[in-house]
């Protein structure tokens, strides 16, 4: 409910302070006094607009709801409106959302709470206990069915088994070249061996020429080595014939190594092919993953944690997906069980609907209602939405496109009453709810609203005394003209001041 409302240079109120009955509360005032601009004041808390400000303006309210209090404040200028919920900026689409929950007007524009049918399959549910019952055990199955919902349509989405075998396939093709890095070593390095065998054989192949051919260095020396010894025969001293001899010897171990050597390297194309494709493919790891082949070993271990990961979230959906079923089956014959119990209870619920329209002088209306199927909600699978007609003749829809304002008043009323004040809502604005009624009519949307308001906050603006009369609290709005200028004020009324305005407002109720 509203409990306080506070309001600076609004149009022609230039000081609003007042504070509400959290249950009657009625607007008096003369005809163009200020009471549809009051009115005003109370939809701007919805985020509506006013074309009359001409400054800015500041408005200031506190609702209690639910034990919770919540404050508004509101800059408003002609171009453009701010505000705030207990001290932080939103949007008017956010304030709009909060306080359309709290607050509902009736004027000429239409009820939000009656527009939306959504909330006529609510009237139905807080009119029959026995289907809140049953809500309730269905809502604990329906929240379970939005979370398996949410869970599947997610993992679903993400196309499960195509990135788990994906992954498997790159697990694959990493580990089936990957090594160490003493590994990849050693492989290199036979790589350069085997692809350098033809190039060291044919190294061997001349130095074999350079030294043992026919004018290679073995001959020439086996020809020094002649000289030196029939030198030898002149002068028994020579110093460089052993030298000479060793360098023979030493020429003939090269052969032998050389000949071994070359003997030794066995060239093979087929593994000269196989190093080359496991070094172009651990360099082609090394350029996806790399730079180093550590950095290969680390996205190895993220796909193998993200492919357990994937794993079991896959076992998980398919065990959702047979609980799911399960649970579907489950909704759906409590959802049927709550559209039966739904079907009878809107039948009893409009049955009295019409009785209390016949009291509010609506003799010609007539309410009825649709069922419809519907997807799985919170409220089950079907939807109530109330139809019917205001006058003879004219053929029934929907009550939201049918009604005026007056009309629209008397018809929430008729509802409120039917299902004894529980209205999913904390606050009702009643504005022109005396259009087309008389007096006697007055006294029975009198007592209503009284009855309404021990369970609702109710703000009525009237020109009906019998309505004015059974308010618990009492605002007169009145306009004042000084020095040149006009303005309005609103102040509650109390004792002979109240009673002078009650018997004003009857004595100029129209005679009917």
């Amino acid at each position: 409910m509203i409990l306080e409302l506070h309001a600076k240079n609004f149009a022609l109120f230039e000081d609003i302070d007042i504070e509400f009955s959290d249950k009657m509360n009625v607007i008096t005032g003369e005809s163009g006094s200020g009471k549809s601009l009051f009115l005003s004041i109370l939809k701007s808390l919805l985020g509506e607009k006013n074309e009359f400000l001409t400054e800015k303006s500041e408005v200031e309210s506190r609702f209690l709801i639910n034990g919770e209090e919540f404050v508004i404040n509101l800059k408003i200028s002609p171009s453009r409106m701010s505000a705030r919920l207990n001290g932080e900026m939103i949007t008017l689409a956010d304030l709009k959302n909060h306080v359309s929950g709290w607050m509902d007007i009736h004027n000429q524009g239409i009820s939000q709470i009656l527009k939306d049918p959504k909330n006529h399959t609510n009237f139905v549910d807080i009119f029959s206990s026995t289907i809140y019952n049953q809500l309730k055990k269905y809502r604990v199955l329906y929240n379970r069915y939005v979370e398996i919902s949410k869970f599947i349509k997610t993992n679903e989405s993400t196309n499960l088994e195509t990135e788990i075998e994906n992954i498997s396939q790159e697990i694959s093709d990493i580990e089936k070249f990957l090594i160490s890095d003493e590994e990849y070593n050693d492989i290199r390095d036979e790589y350069k061996r085997q692809s350098g065998i033809v190039d060291i054989l044919k190294m061997i192949k001349e130095t074999e020429y350079l030294v043992w051919g026919e004018n290679g260095i073995e001959p020439i020396l086996g020809l020094v080595l002649k000289n030196v010894k029939e030198m030898e025969k002149i002068d028994k001293h020579l110093p460089f014939l052993k030298m000479i001899e060793e360098i023979k010897a030493s020429l003939m171990d090269l052969k032998k190594n050389t000949t071994d050597y070359a003997n030794s390297l066995e060239f093979d194309q087929e593994k000269l092919y196989d190093l080359e494709e496991k070094i172009n493919q651990i360099e082609k790891l090394k350029r996806k993953y790399g730079p180093r082949l550590s950095n290969v070993n680390e996205r190895l271990g993220e796909l193998k944690n993200r492919y357990e990961q994937l794993n079991e979230v896959n076992i998980q959906l398919k065990n959702v997906r047979e609980d799911f079923a399960n649970l579907m089956d489950q909704m759906k014959t409590i959802a049927l069980e709550i559209k039966q119990m739904r079907g009878l209870a809107a039948e009893t619920l409009v049955k009295r609907i019409n009785e209390n329209l016949e009291d509010l002088s609506m003799q010609n209306a007539h309410i009825s209602f649709i069922q419809k199927e519907t997807d799985f909600t919170q409220n089950g699978k079907d939807q109530i939405e109330f139809t019917g007609s205001m006058n003879p003749g004219m053929p029934e829809t929907s009550v939201s496109k049918i009604v005026s304002g007056g009309e629209m008043s008397r018809l929430y009323l008729a509802i409120e009453s039917s299902i004894s004040g529980n209205l999913p809502i904390s606050t009702l604005v009643f504005d022109e709810i005396e259009t087309g009624i008389g007096p006697r009519t007055s006294d029975v949307v009198a007592t209503k609203m009284k009855e309404i308001s021990k369970n609702t906050q109710v703000i009525v603006i009237t020109h009906m005394s019998q309505i004015a009369a059974v308010a618990d609290r009492h605002f007169k709005v009145q306009k004042h003209q000084s020095n040149g200028s006009t303005y309005s004020t609103i102040n509650e009324i109390n004792g002979k001041e109240r009673q002078a305005e009650i018997k004003e407002m009857f004595g100029k109720m129209p005679n009917q």
